[in-house]
């Protein structure tokens, strides 16, 4: 019985993609601080969470060029946050070149043992640079990869475009089906058609969030909009 609960609760951390961990950069908001993608979430706020480690090399590069587009508004700051994480290596020398850098003020985090990295990039092992995003739900949703001379053009658009994407998402009432930023029986006629398999499906609308359109979802967002009249 003991083996199958641990069973179960590793599977739930496995899945769960989320992280509590002190933030060890003095010039970050939330120094001191334990935080993580759940953390930021209940601010409203989805995470940017950069994987480097403290040693010298290019990773310390991404990390700025990062922070760079984080204090320059180069996505919607209000809703989304960079995090690092590093595993601690160099001790607290490197450590102070990775985040003493003059606007390199993005929480901090340490992962001395590795069980972060394996879960969120699939191995201990896995090469560094690394950033991956999470959505409302805290499933990764996009894992990219750069090299240590830092992030070209492209590859910042195309960053960018996946955070914004993200973010269009979170700031979507579940359940506005033609995001008037108000649910009325307009959204419900949509949802209807959906199920009926009239129009193309959309999961804003899965009001149950069991990964399809039906009359379940009908019958909950109808309930929402009379409950709020």
């Amino acid at each position: 019985m003991k083996k199958i609960l641990f069973i179960i609760l590793s599977l739930s951390f496995l899945f769960s993609l989320d992280y509590s961990l002190e933030d060890v950069n003095e010039t970050s908001d939330t120094f001191g601080s334990f935080v993580g993608p759940s953390h930021f979430l209940s601010q409203d706020k989805l995470t940017i969470t950069f994987f480097g480690w403290e040693t010298w090399g290019g990773w310390r590069t991404v990390f700025t060029q990062l922070c760079e587009l984080s204090n320059n508004n180069a996505w919607n700051t209000q809703k989304a946050i960079l995090v690092g994480l590093g595993n601690g290596s160099g001790g607290s020398g490197a450590l102070d070149g990775m985040v003493g850098q003059d606007g390199n003020d993005a929480a901090w985090v340490q992962d001395s043992d590795l069980e972060i990295w394996e879960v969120f990039l699939g191995s201990s092992s896995s090469p560094r640079r690394q950033v991956v995003l999470l959505d409302q739900d805290l499933n990764k949703r996009y894992q990219f990869q750069y090299a240590s001379s830092g992030i070209t053009a492209s590859q910042e658009d195309e960053l960018l475009s996946a955070i914004d994407e993200l973010i269009n998402e979170f700031s979507q009432i579940q359940g506005d089906m033609n995001a008037d930023n108000t649910l009325n029986v307009l959204d419900v006629i949509i949802v209807v058609n959906m199920a009926l398999g009239n129009i193309e499906i959309n999961l804003n609308g899965d009001m149950n969030n069991d990964g399809g359109i039906n009359i379940l979802d009908v019958v909950i967002l109808a309930n929402i909009i009379l409950t709020d009249e």
